[in-house]
């Protein structure tokens, strides 16, 4: 087995288990999400991490929050790779359009991101839907810039300069020609993106404004530490959906250390 293998290896099966468990949750707790126990009950074999301040099961809480922190981490990277790359398409070309989605890109990267999330999520209110949406508005800025520069690139390369040649429209070498041979920062970007969209949809949820009626992890932090985890010495409570979030955003970076590994090996070829 190859080295470079090992991250991927590693980083699929760290990845499959957390997909598991977000597909099959019964498959690792025998408790419903809203069975209720005694509340603040000590980690057993009955409770593997014990229970909250209601009497729900931690354990189960995790198994069941995966498939939400999941959701919100995918689809807000999928829409930030949408829109980083219309926009740093966009921002390749010449005359008006190009200049105006440059500027657009100038004025995100001048934004306090995170201090302007959490004014919009206070008038926008606590939802998956807005938080999906807030974290892509404000996360494309960084696929659009790579893009951008890849176009750039490519813009100048003979195989588009004969395609110019020949009368193809603008439109067809986009999508023929530019699109296919972007596939390499698309799928860095992605991976990238999805640890940083699970990374603020953490820090937005603990700071209180997550989906309450949809837990993440970011949410059980929230609870943990405002029912008095830490005063009951639960730290269980605490610790585990953080150590969630970072084996999971470990899985997405392993994967992607793989393929950029992959990419540098064809270009010194």
């Amino acid at each position: 087995m190859r080295k470079q293998h090992i991250p991927l290896l590693l980083g699929i099966v760290i990845l499959s288990l957390f997909l598991t468990a977000a597909l099959f949750p019964t498959a690792f707790t025998a408790y419903g999400q809203k069975e209720m126990f005694g509340p603040w009950l000590i980690p057993s074999a009955e409770h593997l991490l014990g229970t909250n301040a209601l009497g729900y099961d931690i354990f189960t809480e995790l198994v069941y929050g995966t498939r939400q922190t999941l959701l919100v981490g995918v689809s807000s990277s999928i829409l930030t790779l949408l829109l980083g790359s219309v926009i740093g398409t966009l921002a390749a070309g010449k005359g008006f359009l190009g200049g105006l989605s440059n500027g657009i890109i100038n004025v995100f990267v001048l934004l306090p991101k995170l201090v302007t999330m959490i004014v919009l999520a206070t008038f926008l209110g606590s939802s998956s839907r807005n938080l999906i949406l807030l974290i892509a508005a404000f996360s494309w800025v960084g696929t659009a810039r790579n893009v951008r520069a890849k176009v750039i690139h490519l813009n100048a390369q003979p195989f588009i300069e004969n395609c110019m040649i020949q009368g193809y429209s603008r439109k067809h070498i986009i999508l023929r020609h530019i699109l296919p041979n972007l596939y390499d920062v698309l799928l860095s970007r992605f991976l990238l993106g999805v640890n940083s969209c699970i990374m603020m949809e953490s820090t937005l949820s603990f700071l209180g404004f997550g989906d309450l009626y949809h837990p993440t992890w970011g949410t059980m932090i929230n609870f943990a530490y405002k029912r008095g985890a830490f005063l009951r010495q639960a730290y269980g409570y605490l610790l585990s959906p953080g150590v969630c979030i970072m084996m999971l955003s470990l899985s997405f970076y392993l994967i992607s250390l793989y393929f950029e590994h992959r990419q540098a090996a064809i270009q010194e070829k």
